[in-house]
C-alpha cells in the first residue's frame, strides 16, 4: 500500500459560456507517491528558477530592485497557456526556449513514479445528449469519472490517496468536493486545507496545469474542432512525445 497525493488543475471550465474558444473540458492531474513528491517539487523549482532569472536578464529599462513589487514576479509561476503561447513577461523569450522548458516540465511527468490521470468531456456532446443547461452537472460528472479512474488505480495497490487542486473558483472545489462524496468512492480524499496546499505545493499543480492545457488541446482537435490560433502543432506534438503513452483517461465522447 502507497499513500499519493493527486495534484490536479482544469481547462476549459467556462461551462458552456464559450464553446467556440474552450469545446472541451479537462480535469487532469499527477499521481506522484508521498516518497517522490519533494523530489518532484525541488527540480520543478528548479526549472522555475533559472527560468525566471532568463526572463529577468532579457528586460530592459526596469531597475533590478523593482522586480520585487511587479505581481508576475511576486510569486512567480508557469501557468500552461500563457506561458506556451509567450504571454505578459514570458513574452521575452523565443518560441525555441519556451518550447524547451515545456519539454523538460513534461519530461519530469514521464518518471515511473509518476502517473498521470485525466477526465475529459466534448461539452458540444454533451450539452446535446443530455439537454442540460447547467453546466454544474456536466462538472460533476466528468469529476465523478476523474475520481473513478483514479480509484481504479490505487485499486491495482491497494493504495489511497488525497486530492490537492488549484484554488481557483469556489463553485470547482464545491463540484469537486460532491464528486469524492460519491459512495462509491473509497480511496481518493479531499485536501482539507486547500490553499495552505496550493500555496506548499504549487509548483506540482503548475505542472498539473501545464498537462490539462496541452490535453485539451489535443483532444480539441479529436473532436474535429477548429484548431487554436497558435502553436497548434507544437502542442498536439507535445501531448504525441509526453503525455499519450503515460495517459489513463475517461472520455467523454
Amino acid at each position: 500500500m502507497t499513500l499519493y497525493g493527486f495534484y490536479t488543475d482544469e481547462s476549459g471550465n467556462n461551462g458552456f459560456g464559450d464553446l467556440k474558444n474552450q469545446p472541451v473540458l479537462c480535469y487532469a492531474g499527477i499521481l506522484v507517491p508521498i516518497h517522490y513528491q519533494v523530489y518532484l517539487h525541488n527540480e520543478v523549482q528548479k526549472i522555475k528558477d533559472n527560468l525566471e532569472k532568463d526572463i529577468k536578464a532579457k528586460i530592459h529599462g526596469i531597475p533590478v530592485e523593482q522586480f520585487s513589487t511587479i505581481d508576475f514576479f511576486k510569486k512567480f509561476e508557469i501557468h500552461g497557456k500563457s506561458f506556451i503561447d509567450g504571454e505578459d513577461f514570458y513574452y521575452n523569450l523565443t518560441d525555441s526556449e519556451r518550447f524547451t522548458v515545456v519539454d523538460h516540465l513534461l519530461s519530469l511527468a514521464n518518471a515511473s513514479d509518476v502517473k498521470i490521470i485525466a477526465a475529459i468531456t466534448n461539452k458540444q456532446l454533451y450539452q446535446t445528449n443530455t439537454g442540460d443547461t447547467n453546466h454544474n452537472r456536466m462538472h460533476i460528472h466528468t469529476y465523478t469519472e476523474l475520481v473513478k479512474s483514479i480509484s481504479t488505480e490505487l485499486g491495482h495497490s491497494d493504495s489511497y490517496a488525497f486530492v490537492i487542486c488549484d484554488d481557483g473558483k469556489p463553485s470547482e472545489i464545491n463540484n469537486f468536493c460532491d464528486a469524492l462524496r460519491n459512495p462509491a468512492n473509497h480511496r481518493v480524499y479531499p485536501d482539507l486545507q486547500i490553499k495552505l496546499s496550493h500555496d506548499k505545493n504549487c509548483n506540482l499543480i503548475q505542472l498539473a496545469d501545464m498537462i490539462n492545457f496541452i490535453t485539451s488541446v489535443y483532444f480539441r482537435n479529436c473532436y474535429g474542432f477548429p484548431p487554436r490560433k497558435r502553436h497548434q502543432s507544437q502542442i498536439l506534438d507535445y501531448y504525441a512525445k509526453h503525455l499519450d503513452h503515460k495517459m489513463m483517461k475517461w472520455e467523454y465522447k
